[in-house]
């Protein structure tokens, strides 16, 4: 009954609903009345209304409703209400609630509407569609680690969404643009920014505007030239802060996402943007990141588009989760700092009653002044109380805070890291579960990486940790990861019949008295006893002798086993079948290297001792004699349980069954689409576990100086002269701003003293054992290794063998690691000095130097205990730095020479310069009369210039909304050609400009309509339908009018569509190398002819697209492309399943062309023979296949719309 209906759906409503702006819906006083709160858009506070129905007995058929709303309402909203009264007549309770909350929204504190959400093209035919959900996953969605959003029917499908490209709207983006460009940064878009649809807005700045060091750029692996660019991507139009605010955190991710990249150019182009928000799966986003590293490694000075930085994946969970939430802190008073202090405490609780004024979160961040003003500006508070603010400002600014100050923030939880730590990379907090996730989630960087572009500075850092726990220096461990090592017991060099004085290289810290860890049974919780059974060495075969037992084991494990005949030697081995239980496979064992034959440690080391087992003689025919008593342990012990003494023991005893650096280089090398994960029978997942933390925990920049690894390829110009025989690294630790304040501290004392040699350089030794933790925390003083008779500092000397006398400290052939190629017996670092060493704690005999920002480590020097056969022949560089005679220090044999490069740009004399007519140029350091050209300290000369679609939506104040388009043109190269007037108001015509060289050889406008499957427009059109397509399709031809055809990839001829639920659209100009541009090439054709046909639910239900010429090979015949043997495209994104309502058909488009661009598993070939078209009907049932088989939903209607309203027996 109406009345029961009623009461039915206000319980619904007063329990709670998701419409996002309403709340707090209760009873009225009066039958047929209740309340409701309202959000108001501007000021984020709520309105009371009431509404009212006269006549239940017509609920929820034809009744009328009423508003009310207090006198202190906006008159705007006042005003509106009538006419939304009139709207709701027949509407339920939600419904009306959904409409109130839609109409409503936009309305600001002077009741003028916005430009986001009145969008009115669609009528009122989707208010009245059924209750179900649309639960579509977006085409673009967040990452895995963003929950999705949940949101109402209206959010996700309601065209209305969009927004209507009014002159207010153009208005508010070129309001926001400019603020942005006014502060410094450089703006651009791509889509139908100005047309309310869906768009791109990239903000961006070149690196060398940030103030970060070149070692930091280096440690970073980005180039002053290059920028930073952030990518703002609106699915349903733009939308300015105050809409955003409105929404919760859930519907805002709906309506916004940004991505975080580097650019050779101030913005991607289109395909660049799609490819950074099609989420892909951690393997082949690992693939896509190792490519774009293997190619900058390989030549960094080539163009590159847009890619990942170093830091892009845990920066775009920070701006897609919290960025909103954080921004609507920022206007309750919190600086960032204190709305992202607020954000942590609060996280995952009722925020409703929290003390969201208390003084911690209102405090002022002190911010380092060495930072340009272009990195610690702030719009939300330096603009004025009546003006907008402009949300890509916001969130640049947002971004170069955790950008530039990335090594301030823990990279998961991004709270603020210990102020007395300093690093150049970014890492992680002490949280055990920050770690977990850092490793697990691969926000590290790529280890594959590393040891491919630079095997010896990884070789580097397996030794320094390698001797850290040997000698017993480390003291921070992978805790948090849950590795599964072997127990404490099974671990071949321990001895627990001796003391632990006697432990191989073990040294304690100065002053502290050595103390006996536990026995291994105490330090672990798994069982320490060795299983037994007989082992095959020759068939690698376990044989249990009591078939009942169950197997201890499951395939994929790691075991250790020995032989009873030889019972110090380990073998590592992977568990690979248990199927035929008693008897087990393994695979080949893994020795340890320190137990090899060719490992030499020196004549005190000791094999260690261990008691073979006694075993029941086995039972006469039952095991073959070939079959040896052994014993086994499990990796069943959980790493983090372990005494830190036998953590230590783990780490070591891991690290000696790694491969060497060259052998898994040479893996990778061969291996070129995998990691070393896939290298399951040679590294254990404990072992590799411990590798990725070694590599990923490194917060040092460290590159060796070496022609064959240096990135720059400088062919040995930067290598110091006098240190024949030793591995050098340029060494640079500290913050990104490190260097800025050492700058400062010597220009200020060069002033104050008046000094002609401002600084000096000095050697710093170390126990080997030292270097792990000194590259991780930077030198200080906070512990005391040899005691301070001179003073608290860091001790430095200008005699070489001053310091080299304290490098060998505790160190024994043990503590190489094995496997290395350096060998590392002892390292130095080489630092640079402020010149003030009266100011110094010492001076004599050391140079003890308290103030820290005194000091910048510059190169590190490695002595292996064997010679290394790679080191380069010095050379004398041809530009030296000039040092000061008093204070030179000395190496091996004589005193030393440094480059000129070993000193920061700014800092070094000014070159020889000789006058053009357009640039300065230098010498290039090895002939004077080889310029190269210099771009004076990365000007803005060198700056990218702004394209003239992105300077139109600046300067044109109103710009108009065309009609009627024009019909797409040739390509013409972007900024080559003959200026156009408007462009010539700006920057003057070209007077030599010259006809460019054809980037395709693509024609447009050539396709043959006679030969094409043309269709009347269907009888079953709708008008929704009918406007929506107008609109995409006049958004579609707005792009290819603007963006260069070669770059689109696709086009679609005007005139060849009379219908618009049929589009004929060609891809072409396909990457060359690909296998299917080569088949077109050899066989004529210049264009892949695809046809997308709607049917009258869209934009609810998705497209059909299929290919109507060439043929292409099919998947039995070893075709890919994603091209059924119909014809068909064979995507999940063009199913029910895949599909979004807010999908544009730009994006799939391009996400076709992707499709068919893919060699995983294999590339798209064309079908050999005569040539012929596919289909229509072939295609319709490869389509349902394809869905059948991988299990997706085909839509509702399809072949109705499929066949275009014609008998499913057509030809077409």
């Amino acid at each position: 009954m109406p009345r029961k209906a009623y009461i039915a759906d206000l319980q619904q409503a007063v329990g709670g609903l998701s419409i996002v702006g309403i709340s707090d819906v209760q009873v009225g006083g009066d039958d047929g009345e209740f309340t409701f709160r309202v959000k108001n858009a501007a000021n984020g506070n709520t309105m009371e209304l009431s509404a009212l129905i006269p006549e239940l007995s017509e609920y929820p058929s034809s009744h009328t409703c009423m508003l009310f709303a207090s006198d202190n309402v906006p008159n705007k909203v006042a005003q509106a209400l009538p006419d939304i009264a009139d709207a709701a007549t027949g509407k339920t309770i939600v419904q009306l609630l959904e409409l109130v909350a839609r109409k409503l929204e936009s309305t600001d504190r002077d009741g003028d509407t916005q430009m986001m959400d009145s969008q009115q093209a669609y009528g009122s035919d989707y208010e009245d569609d059924d209750e179900e959900d649309y639960s579509g996953d977006e085409y673009f969605p967040d990452d895995e680690v963003v929950p999705k959003a949940q949101y109402s029917k209206s959010e996700a499908a309601d065209p209305s969404s969009y927004a209507q490209p009014t002159s207010q709207f153009r208005h508010r983006i070129r309001a926001d643009l400019l603020s942005a460009k006014s502060t410094g940064f450089k703006v651009g878009h791509l889509g139908s920014l100005m047309d309310g649809l869906g768009c791109y807005v990239t903000i961006s700045c070149r690196i060398a505007k940030l103030g970060i060091s070149e070692e930091a750029m280096q440690a970073w692996q980005i180039e002053p030239t290059e920028y930073l660019v952030l990518i703002l991507y609106y699915p349903n139009g733009y939308k300015s802060v105050e809409s955003l605010r409105s929404y919760d955190a859930a519907t805002a991710r709906r309506h916004i996402s940004m991505r975080i990249g580097i650019s050779n150019s101030y913005k991607p182009t289109m395909q660049e943007a799609v490819r950074a928000f099609t989420v892909l799966s951690k393997d082949e986003e690992k693939r896509r990141e190792a490519a774009q590293g293997d190619s900058q490694s390989q030549d960094p000075s080539a163009g590159r588009g847009f890619r990942n930085s170093f830091i892009s994946r845990p920066l775009n969970e920070l701006l897609n989760e919290r960025l909103v939430t954080l921004i609507e802190y920022r206007y309750m008073g919190m600086p960032w700092s204190g709305a992202e202090q607020y954000y942590t405490d609060h996280l995952g609780t009722n925020i409703e009653n929290s003390d969201m004024m208390n003084d911690k979160y209102m405090e002022l961040e002190q911010v380092a002044t060495a930072y340009p003003a272009l990195v610690t500006g702030d719009h939300v508070q330096e603009a004025a109380s009546d003006q907008v603010t402009s949300l890509p400002l916001i969130a640049m600014q947002f971004v170069l805070r955790h950008f530039v100050r990335c090594t301030e923030f823990c990279l998961v939880c991004f709270g603020k890291m210990a102020d007395d730590l300093e690093a150049i990379k970014p890492y992680v907090c002490d949280k055990p579960l920050c770690l977990y996730q850092y490793m697990s989630l691969g926000f590290g960087p790529s280890i594959e990486h590393e040891i491919i572009a630079q095997p010896k500075v990884v070789d580097l850092l397996i030794s320094f940790c390698y001797a850290s726990a040997r000698q017993g220096g480390l003291k921070d461990f992978p805790t948090g990861l849950s590795l599964m090592v072997p127990p404490a017991s099974a671990l071949e060099n321990l001895d627990l019949n001796t003391s632990v004085s006697n432990y191989p290289g073990y040294m304690p810290a100065y002053n502290t008295p050595l103390q006996a860890p536990p026995s291994p049974a105490k330090s672990t919780t798994a069982a320490t006893l060795p299983g037994k059974m007989r082992f095959d060495t020759s068939k690698l075969e376990m044989i249990f002798d009591n078939p009942n037992e169950p197997c201890p084991f499951r395939s994929g494990e790691w075991i250790i086993i020995r032989t009873v005949d030889n019972p110090t030697r380990s073998l590592h081995c992977r568990i690979v079948e248990t199927t035929f239980f008693p008897t087990v496979k393994v695979s080949e064992p893994v020795i340890p290297a320190s137990s090899l034959p060719d490992n030499s440690h020196g004549a005190n080391y000791a094999a260690p001792n261990y008691v073979a087992p006694t075993y029941p003689k086995a039972p006469v025919g039952n095991v073959p004699s070939n079959f040896t008593p052994a014993t086994y342990f499990a990796y069943n012990q959980n790493f983090d349980e372990l005494h830190e003494f036998y953590k230590r023991q783990a780490i070591y005893s891991l690290l000696d069954c790694l491969p060497s650096v060259a052998d898994m280089r040479l893996y990778l090398l061969r291996k070129a689409q995998s990691g070393l994960n896939t290298w399951v029978d040679r590294i254990s997942p404990a072992a590799l576990g411990i590798l990725r933390w070694i590599i990923a925990s490194n917060r040092a920049c460290i590159m060796q100086v070496d022609h064959s690894t240096d990135p720059k390829g400088k062919k040995g110009e930067e290598r110091l002269y006098g240190m024949t025989g030793y591995t050098q690294f340029r060494f640079a630790m500290g913050a990104p701003d490190k260097e800025r304040r050492f700058i400062t501290a010597v220009r200020s004392t060069s002033d104050r003293l008046k000094l002609k040699y401002p600084t000096f350089f000095a050697w710093h030794g170390s126990p080997l054992q030292n270097w792990h933790s000194i590259i991780r925390e930077g030198l200080h003083f906070n512990h005391t290794a040899h005691g301070r008779a001179y003073g608290h500092g860091v001790y430095h000397s200008l005699d070489y063998n001053t310091s080299m006398g304290y490098c060998g400290y505790g160190y024994t052939p043990a503590s190489a690691w094995p496997p290395s190629e350096l060998k590392v017996s002892s390292a130095i670092a080489l630092n640079e000095i402020v010149n003030a060493p009266k100011e110094f704690v010492s001076s004599n005999p050391h140079m003890v130097v308290a103030q820290l920002d005194w000091i910048q480590t510059r190169y590190l020097f490695v002595k292996g205990s064997q010679p290394d056969v790679n080191t380069v022949q010095d050379t004398r560089p041809l530009q030296v730095h000039e040092q000061d005679p008093n204070a030179t220090p000395r190496g091996p044999t004589d005193k030393i020479i440094i480059p000129i490069t070993a000193v920061s740009n700014s800092r070094r004399p000014r070159s020889v310069s000789i006058k053009t007519t357009s640039k300065r140029i230098k010498a290039s350091g090895k002939n004077i009369s080889d310029p190269i050209v210099l771009d004076d300290d990365f000007d803005d000369s060198a700056s990218v210039a702004t394209l003239e679609e992105d300077l139109a939506i600046l300067c044109d104040d109103d710009l108009p909304v065309q009609e009627n388009e024009p019909e797409a043109q040739p390509y013409v190269g972007k900024g080559k050609g003959k200026a156009t007037s408007f462009f010539s108001k700006l920057v003057g015509s070209s007077k030599d400009s010259k006809p460019t060289k054809p980037m395709m050889d693509f024609v447009p406008g050539s396709l043959d309509a006679s030969k094409l499957p043309m269709l009347e427009p269907p009888a079953w059109a709708t008008s929704p339908a009918t406007k929506r397509l107008q609109q995409d399709f006049k958004a579609l031809l707005k792009v290819q009018d603007t963006e260069p055809l070669h770059e689109l990839g696709w086009y679609i001829d005007p005139d060849l569509i009379t219908n618009m639920y049929q589009w004929i659209v060609e891809l072409h100009s396909f990457d060359p190398t690909l296998p299917l541009a080569k088949d077109m090439k050899s066989k004529g054709i210049k264009s892949i002819v695809m046809e997308l046909r709607f049917g009258k639910d869209y934009p609810m239900s998705p497209p059909f697209v299929r290919v109507i010429r060439p043929r292409f090979l099919g998947f039995q015949a070893g075709g890919g492309g994603h091209v059924t043997i119909g014809g068909a495209l064979c995507m999940e994104l063009l199913t029910n399943n895949g599909w979004s309502a807010v999908s544009s058909i730009e994006s799939v488009l391009l996400q076709v062309r992707m499709a068919m661009s893919s060699l995983d598993p294999k590339p798209a070939r064309l079908e050999n023979g005569a040539m012929r078209d596919y289909g229509v009907g072939e295609a319709v049932e490869a389509y349902v296949r394809s869905c059948n088989t991988h299990g997706w939903t085909v839509p509702e209607g399809f072949r109705e719309m499929a066949y275009g309203g014609q008998p499913s027996t057509s030809g077409w």
